[in-house]
């Protein structure tokens, strides 16, 4: 990309300032010296900027003279000349041989390793750098070219998310830049662009490059993109503008738009209304001027053009206009104005006078003693544009910075370079990206594969999230089939899938997105549910594997869970107490907060928390210590919040001891085969180290689900305020809806008044409740009930209470007109021809 070609600002700006050593150190400096007339004419045909001619001219110029000092001065002209026509290597050569023979300026140098790094030969580039920084010490070029060429070996290993095609269809053998919308609702499916192809009106020929003069054309895509075949919707992903036909591209018009001179850069404003372009009235051999044109489409023509003033300075050289999304603002670039060489500028409009304001520069966070090109004004609150001064990976690169209310950079922002593969070793520019997001956009570059400057499409790669594991049972290991597993996300939405066969799960890009936390439930009858989070939010791109075959960027969150049976007792791992004793120590209380999370997960299930001991110690002494161990852990589940009535506490002693299991993990892992159980005697055949590991082992806590379903006294959900208008209307109609009542079980030596008092209740009314309980002595075991206004018609119509009158099964069956074999059946836990007064045998 030859720098004129940047939205015309080109020859007329100045735009590639040339060295002043150049001008300072020229062979025709000494007016006294007689020059060949080769090498008038070569410095002629520079001075006036045109370098394809001039190449020639120099390097016939070159044999025209003898001393080091001349040839020098010709040779970095010539390196010059190859930079402005991007022959990088031939620049990079006459840099080299013009340093060699003893060119004076170091900025020859500096330019040398720009080539390099524009050829894609960082590390070369990085020496030539470091010693453009010893020779010139108090220039921070060298420092920023060292800097910004490691940051560009690192971009290229790490690429960003999007995908730059080349745009076959419109690009040509000429120059092919700066696209923009068109003014169809800026619709992406068609292109205007600048080109020197032969089709131009203009047909002078651009002395700078030897090519025609530029007009402005026009493209339309002929088919829409489609999402891959068989893809469903919901995994449906953006495809580039560069796997659509595009249309033959023609001249937007003749004559009024486009003319003999130069035209390019352009931008419809929001309204789709007026059209507003750069235009260059160039001659060959004259200093040219550039202005910022708008007209308007009126019906299958134009209106005539007219040249912006801005400011004061009616004959500024400005182009390479942008418009902010609500029209307000134009951003441009000029060298007048107090520009240093060309920089960006920004101009507001004043609807009453019908002016626009004297232009502002956008200061030192985007203008440098480099160059500044092509601003876009982007909805998404950035101006991207490009620059060569801010360090980057070679020629031009595209930034982008955040605006404040007022256009200009925000307070807190600086430029941020787009990285690889926007940016590349080459020059790149005129990134403009489809209202809406950042997800389609065209550039220009000229990057290795292209013919010239060529346009590309810009595409960002989706990111897509797969969230999945594996379900297995905790006393098997095997994968569980069919468990429910529901998906909730931070943004509000659910999903719902089962596991396979073999126990895996899935929810796919169609139902997850980034920047998203998740929580995922695990559910099965006859295992306790289990959940887990998973986050979506800041997940690196070097975390993410690009999929070709689908052109997404893909990250596997998985999350595998085991799902506890509720009939075996689950042992709570490293739940430790020390010997003969019932303190719970500080590193216990992780596992018991577990617990917390188990009920919480199970919000319907009362628990039996069991504590066993070792066989040291009397079986009396051990029933105690164990039953004071568990009663230690339920008071510290208390103080976590979980209420009282959802738990029991229970001392085992020394009756069960532990069998390892297969897969056994915890503490002792390893020091016993599965299946050993550990007894007394197995014990004693070990030595004191491992005696000392098993007695820990069986000094365990565990817990075992009682029943699944508790009902808190207040229900389980707070009622809405249509629920209570349902329960008045219900009560009007004879229905009950007072909440289901709660259920207790007593435990062993456990009075009425123990009971009343830990389930914050009186005995009066646990004893209306229970039929009165006259003649009903407490033992382990009886039913009551004891939640006051609570429900009970559904216990009453499947349960019955033993009276005097009736103490036996039979004796129940007979009254109840059922048959007893299967009412014993039902109640297998208890003495048929004996039962107990109080006790609510199951009726149905």
């Amino acid at each position: 990309m030859r720098i004129p070609l940047l939205g015309f600002l080109i020859i007329v700006l100045n735009i590639c300032v040339l060295p002043l050593s150049a001008q300072e150190d020229q062979p025709d400096s000494d007016p006294k010296k007689k020059l060949p007339k080769e090498v008038i004419k070569a410095n002629a045909a520079y001075e006036e900027q045109r370098f394809t001619d001039a190449i020639e001219l120099l390097k016939d110029a070159l044999s025209e003279v003898r001393g080091r000092e001349d040839k020098s001065d010709i040779m970095f002209r010539l390196a010059e000349c190859y930079r402005m026509t991007l022959d990088y290597k031939n620049a990079e050569t006459y840099y080299e041989k013009a340093i060699k023979v003893g060119y004076k300026d170091p900025v020859a140098k500096l330019y040398q390793a720009d080539m390099l790094k524009a050829q894609g030969e960082y590390e070369e580039a990085i020496v030539v750098y470091q010693e453009y920084k010893q020779e010139n010490p108090t220039d921070n070029r060298g420092e920023i070219g060292i800097e910004s060429t490691k940051k560009a070996k690192e971009w290229m290993d790490q690429p960003s998310r999007y995908q730059v095609d080349n745009m076959k269809d419109l690009n040509s053998s000429s120059y092919d830049y700066a696209p923009a919308f068109s003014g169809k609702r800026k619709n992406e499916n068609i292109i205007i662009f600048t080109s020197d192809r032969e089709e131009s009106v203009g047909k002078k020929k651009d002395g700078w490059t030897g090519g025609d003069f530029h007009d402005l054309y026009i493209s339309e895509a002929e088919r829409k993109a489609t999402r891959r075949r068989g893809a469903p919707v919901e995994e449906s992903t953006v495809e580039s503008p560069a796997n659509m036909k595009w249309s033959t591209p023609v001249l937007l018009d003749e004559g009024v738009v486009n003319t003999e001179g130069n035209e390019g850069a352009s931008v419809f404003d929001s309204r789709d209304k007026e059209f507003y372009f750069t235009r260059c009235d160039n001659e060959r051999y004259k200093t040219l001027e550039c202005g910022i044109y708008v007209t308007e489409k009126l019906g299958t023509t134009w209106k005539a053009p007219e040249r912006l003033i801005i400011g004061t300075d009616t004959l500024a050289n400005v182009g390479q206009p942008s418009l902010s999304p609500d029209d307000k603002i134009l951003y441009f670039v000029s060298d007048d104005f107090g520009a240093k060489g060309h920089d960006i500028f920004m101009t507001t409009f004043d609807r009453r006078t019908k002016t626009w304001a004297n232009p502002k520069n956008l200061g030192p966070k985007v203008n440098t003693v480099g160059r500044e090109h092509s601003p876009f004004a982007h909805d998404d609150g950035y101006l991207y544009f490009a620059s060569n001064g801010l360090g980057g990976m070679g020629g031009l690169d595209v930034f982008r910075i955040k605006l404040g209310d007022d256009g200009m950079p925000a307070k807190d922002a600086s430029a941020e370079n787009m990285q690889f593969p926007i940016n590349t070793s080459g020059d790149d520019y005129g990134l403009i990206f489809k209202p809406g997001g950042d997800e389609v956009g065209f550039m220009t570059s000229n990057r290795k594969g292209s013919k010239s400057d060529d346009i590309y499409a810009v595409v960002k790669t989706p990111l897509v999230i797969n969230i999945e594991g594996v379900i297995t049972s905790s006393k098997t290991g095997k994968s569980i089939d069919q468990v429910t597993v529901k998906l909730e996300g931070s943004d509000g939405s659910s999903f719902v899938v089962n596991t396979d066969k073999d126990g895996y799960y899935v929810f796919d890009r169609s139902k997850t997105k980034v920047d998203v936390t998740y929580k995922i439930t695990f559910e099965k009858q006859k295992f306790l549910t289990n959940a887990g989070d998973v986050t979506t939010v800041g997940i690196d791109l070097s975390s993410f594997e690009y999929i070709p075959s689908e052109n997404v960027f893909l990250n596997i969150q998985r999350l595998n869970k085991t799902l506890d049976p509720i009939e075996e007792p689950i042992v709570l791992p490293n739940v430790f107490f020390d010997y003969n004793s019932a303190v719970i120590r500080e590193e216990s209380k992780v596992a018991l907060d577990s617990v917390v999370t188990i009920l919480n997960n199970n919000p319907t299930i009362v628990i039996e928390l069991r504590s066993h001991t070792d066989y040291r110690g009397s079986d009396p002494d051990n029933l105690g210590l164990s039953q004071r161990r568990a009663d230690s852990s339920v008071a510290y589940l208390i103080k976590q919040g979980v209420p009282a009535d959802r738990m029991v506490a229970r001392g085992m002693g020394e009756t069960e001891p532990y069998t390892i299991p297969e897969g056994y993990r915890f503490y002792g892992a390893g020091k016993f085969e599965a299946g050993t159980k550990l007894t007394e005697k197995y014990i004693g055949t070990l030595s004191p180290e491992l005696q000392e590991v098993a007695n820990q082992i069986n000094r365990r806590t565990d817990l075992k689900v009682l029943r699944d379903d508790y009902v808190p006294a207040g229900g389980l959900d707070k009622p809405k305020a249509d629920d209570v208008k349902a329960i008045l209307e219900d009560k009007r109609d004879g229905v009950n809806n007072e909440p289901p009542g709660e259920i207790y079980i007593m435990k062993d030596r456990e009075s009425f008044g123990t009971v009343a008092r830990d389930q914050r209740i009186s005995i009066v009314d646990i004893k209306k409740l229970n039929g009165g309980l006259r003649g009903v002595r407490p033992f382990e075991g009886l039913q009551l009930k004891i939640t006051k206004d609570g429900n009970y018609e559904q216990w009453d119509a499947t349960h019955y209470q033993v009276t005097r009158a009736n103490t036996s099964i039979k004796d129940i069956a007979k009254e109840l007109d059922l048959d007893d074999k299967k009412l014993e059946e039902m109640n297998p836990d208890v003495d048929h021809k004996n039962l107990p007064i109080g006790y609510w045998v199951k009726t149905k």
